[in-house]
């Protein structure tokens, strides 16, 4: 069977655990979101323990190429380029082996400065340089610790930037390392989890820590609290005045319970009112956000018996005077059975009560996000895919080449465990008609 879970460990250790190495990285949130669910619950459990941070493309490579990879990283998710983000992936091996020497130099330095007791990383960058130093720092301090590789993509055949840095490692290496995950998404009907990690990771089930979601404790309190039919209320704030005057514009087109503040709102939602969130990451797509708005409010207000929807777009950051994505979802905002409400960047305090209260969810299929759904979520949930046909039917294969093939592998973990539906804008119109009709039948 698998290792035990590491709140057991930490339990375990936690006497001896009084410094803590954080590994992240930048480009995309879900790994730095792993990274402080992780800090979290370590300090519920050892209170005392100290924390030391270190982002791999800001602080650990070199700085120029580092600041291009989170910035082309960025832009390809605003625009949904799956060709860059595929492309800067596959360049994950060259990074690894010309950016070896300097990896090793910045871990064994920190590990040794710092005095670290215990390291979680829940990035892909730089396994192999960080393990021997690792080593070192071992057998120079006399401690026992072990590398928590936690993996915030879904296992699957597809994770191979996590996967595949792990089966390179030589067996000594792979010693010092504990992968920690949750149960696999088998390659076929047959295959046994041993069989999987021996395949994909060269790995014993032994050496797999198979934990609960590693997610911040704001989803966490939602885990498995049953929703009641009583009105559910949340706060969102905005962060200019010029953001809150078009934010009440959108309201006041609507029949939503809001009562703007100084810097916040605070929604009252009926328990009879169906609440749908549209987020599609932290550099959410522009036209694709835009267009899963238009058929939503299309389709609703042709669904007589439908009572109240809101519809949450969770937008970027808005900048005062720009033409952001924020303000053109509030210009969409009409009188009609749909209330559209944008909201601009939001922390896990709003979005895990927003995911819970949902009926419907459209992410995108980042690990953490799947993680965060999958822990809180009561309704349907729907994964975005960038695949453009307008006119003709897609198969799921052809949906999953619309996502990039880690996350086509957190979709397709999700479409079979937890039927999520595979959508795009043009391509969710059957889905929405049967959601709404089963709606407007209670």
């Amino acid at each position: 069977m698998a290792a035990i879970g590491c709140s057991a460990l930490l339990s375990w250790g936690a006497f001896w655990v009084h410094k803590v190495l954080i590994l992240s990285c930048s480009g995309g949130s879900g790994l730095i979101q792993a990274a402080l669910a992780k800090e979290q619950e370590i300090q519920a459990q050892v209170p005392s323990a100290r924390f030391v941070r270190r982002d791999m493309l800001k602080d650990w490579f070199w700085k120029f190429a580092g600041r291009y990879s989170i910035r082309k990283w960025d832009q390809a998710q605003r625009v949904g380029d799956i060709q860059t983000l595929e492309w800067l992936i596959k360049r994950q091996s060259l990074a690894d082996l010309f950016f070896w020497p300097l990896i090793f130099y910045r871990a064994i330095t920190t590990f040794f400065r710092e005095e670290i007791d215990r390291i979680i990383d829940t990035q892909p960058l730089g396994t192999s340089a960080i393990l021997l130093a690792l080593r070192i720092y071992n057998w120079k301090s006399g401690k026992r610790i072990v590398l928590e590789k936690v993996a915030v993509d879904l296992p699957t055949w597809r994770n191979t930037h996590f996967f595949q840095p792990i089966q390179n490692l030589s067996k000594k290496s792979k010693k010092h390392l504990r992968l920690i995950t949750i149960p696999p998404l088998p390659d076929t009907p047959e295959q046994s989890p041993q069989e999987f990690w021996e395949k994909h990771c060269g790995l014993r089930l032994e050496e797999i820590v198979y934990e609960t979601y590693p997610v911040r404790q704001s989803f966490r309190k939602f885990q498995g609290k049953e929703r009641m039919n009583t009105p559910f209320s949340f706060e969102a704030r905005f962060w200019s005045s010029e953001e809150g005057k078009i934010l009440a514009h959108a309201i006041e087109q609507g029949s939503i319970n809001a009562k703007l503040e100084e810097s916040h709102v605070r929604f009252s939602i009926a328990p009879q009112d169906r609440v749908i969130t549209l987020l599609l990451g932290s550099q959410p797509a522009f036209s694709a956000t835009l267009g899963y708005v238009n058929q939503v409010q299309k389709l609703v207000d042709q669904a007589p018996s439908v009572g109240t929807v809101h519809l949450f777009v969770l937008c970027a950051k808005h900048v005062p005077g720009e033409d952001s994505l924020f303000k053109r979802v509030a210009s969409l905002a009409t009188k009609s059975k749909l209330n559209v409400i944008p909201l601009s960047f939001q922390n896990d305090e709003v979005i895990a009560p927003l995911f819970f209260r949902s009926d419907l969810t459209c992410t995108r299929s980042g690990g953490h996000t799947a993680m965060e759904l999958m822990c809180t979520m009561q309704g349907e949930i729907w994964i975005h895919s960038e695949k453009k046909r307008e006119h003709q039917d897609l198969s799921l294969e052809e949906l999953l080449t619309g996502i990039p093939g880690w996350e086509a592998g957190n979709a397709l973990y999700m479409h079979k465990f937890h039927n999520a539906k595979i959508v795009t804008p043009e391509q969710c119109t059957p889905h929405l008609q049967t959601l709404l009709q089963r709606w407007g039948s209670f």
